[in-house]
């Protein structure tokens, strides 16, 4: 318990610690609140519901935040069949506990299932059009309306006791028994309920059941508030003049029938076979033109697609020729010409611009001519090691970034290497590449003897080289200093021409 004037917990005494105030009357009126809210679980626990209603609406009346009351009273209204009243009652207690209040589960429970609310809902709406339809004294509506209330909502005590009423109105007293009874099961101390059924017990005594008859030639026996008397045997004394009446009945409903419902009812059958072939066309049309509005946003979406696919790849490209062609000038910078030159064939030069273009076209000649000595040295050393494999590829790398690297001798022992591995293919077309760009040498008469197939004249003279690149034939003499080491027991080609 809190002081309502601080907000500080009070103790025992009955003033508050913190400010001093005198808290006794107060403290009195939250235990009788606490004490109807007891009272009002108990009654609630034996189904006295209509008395829990009484002691909670009370224990609300001294302590309207008491979250306890106000959530019991909710479930309470709920099972009567109020679910009205029951949401007020646990919004109410919503807000007067934001946190750790059990009406959140009442609430979304209720929230979640939409359609039993809507129900109830509905149920109401119907009960107040029958309590309408009595004070117009149309009982029979009235009677059809509560059954379809109770159907919807078979808790609403109150529509019980209005059905009864009607019962009641109509001396029905068998019916309205009935249902006073399930109101009973409901709220059983409910006060309506009990004076309804002490007033149905004197309609009762004051209206007693009729006696039966004693006539012997009949038979008499109560069927709920109603007697049935009978005769015992039954005389048929129409004769032939009930059969005549039949037979022209029969004739009658059956001229009615021809003229009359039949016409109707196919004149009706055919309008409502007309409209509905209409409405068919109607949706088909729509979805055709629907189907058809699809293909074309389908077409479009791929095409866009497509276009962005592109856009990207383009744009892929582009970054990663710029992050090769900085890799490749830093590699260029340490004069890492081999690393940097295998980033420049990374690049795809058409996507440069500026200076990045400028710069690859500044670097590139110099880096090629580079890293093509150098993978030759690296290449030719691995070759005379017989470690054929490197050779064909540091080899094949230098003829790949300069065809003509230290005047042929690259692609005369990339023949070599391919050769002495066992690989004669390839070491045939090397072999004719050396034969056609550098006649009238020394590599050129021992590349056609290494060759399987006698050479083809004139072939790749002036031809392709192993880049792809268009190259003229080479016909300068090499200086002295630049022929390659002697193959051991082959004899060193040189570029002497004869």
């Amino acid at each position: 318990m809190r002081c309502l004037y601080c907000g500080s917990t009070l103790s025992d005494v009955d003033y508050c610690t913190n400010c001093g105030a005198d808290v006794s009357v107060y403290k009195k009126i939250i235990r009788l609140s606490n004490a109807l809210y007891n009272d009002g679980l108990e009654k609630a626990k034996v189904r006295d519901l209509s008395g829990a209603v009484t002691s909670l609406n009370l224990a609300l009346k001294y302590n309207k935040n008491h979250v306890q009351a106000r959530n019991l009273l909710g479930l309470i209204y709920y099972e009567m069949g109020e679910a009205v009243a029951a949401l007020s009652q646990w919004v109410i207690s919503k807000n007067v506990q934001s946190k750790k209040n059990p009406a959140d589960y009442f609430l979304n429970d209720l929230q979640e299932n939409q359609g039993r609310l809507e129900t109830m809902n509905t149920s109401i709406k119907k009960f107040n059009q029958a309590l309408l339809y009595c004070e117009q004294s149309s009982d029979d509506l009235a009677v059809i309306q509560l059954k379809k209330v109770l159907s919807m909502n078979p808790k609403l005590v109150k529509a019980y006791q209005l059905l009864a009423l009607c019962y009641m109105k109509n001396e029905d007293y068998g019916k309205a028994e009935s249902m006073l009874r399930r109101a009973g099961k409901i709220d059983r101390a409910n006060t309506l309920t009990l004076h309804l059924l002490k007033e149905l017990n004197t309609f009762k005594g004051v209206n007693p059941k009729p006696e039966e008859p004693k006539n012997e030639d009949s038979v008499a026996y109560r069927s709920g508030n109603e007697t049935i008397i009978q005769p015992k045997t039954f005389k048929d004394n129409t004769g032939m003049s009930t059969v005549i009446n039949i037979i022209i009945g029969l004739l009658v409903g059956a001229a009615l029938m021809w003229f009359l419902v039949l016409p109707a009812r196919m004149q009706a059958e055919k309008g409502s076979s007309n409209q509905s072939e209409i409405e068919f066309n109607e949706q088909l049309s729509s979805k055709n033109a629907n189907i058809k509005q699809l293909e074309t946003d389908l077409a479009t979406a791929k095409a866009n697609e497509e276009e962005a696919k592109q856009q990207a790849q383009a744009q892929d490209v582009k970054v990663t020729s710029y992050e090769q062609l900085l890799a490749a000038y830093a590699a260029y910078s340490a004069e890492d010409t081999v690393t940097a030159a295998d980033a420049l064939q990374k690049v795809d030069a058409a996507s440069l611009s500026g200076d990045a273009k400028t710069l690859y076209d500044a670097i590139q000649t110099d880096v090629n001519t580079k890293a093509a000595e150098e993978l030759y040295t690296t290449g030719y050393d691995a070759y005379k090691k017989g470690d054929f494999a490197a050779a064909i590829q540091d080899l094949g790398q230098a003829v790949e970034l300069n065809a003509d690297v230290h005047n042929g001798d690259a692609l005369f022992y990339l023949a070599r290497a391919y050769d002495r591995s066992g690989d004669q293919a390839n070491a045939d077309k090397f072999y004719q590449q050396v034969y056609g760009k550098y006649p009238n040498t020394n590599k050129a008469r021992q590349s056609a003897s290494y060759m399987s197939t006698p050479p083809v004249e004139g072939a790749n003279a002036g031809g392709e080289n192993a880049s792809g690149n268009t190259q003229g034939s080479n016909q300068t003499n090499d200086n002295t200093d630049q022929q390659p080491p002697q193959d051991a027991g082959e004899g060193a080609p040189d570029n002497t021409q004869e």
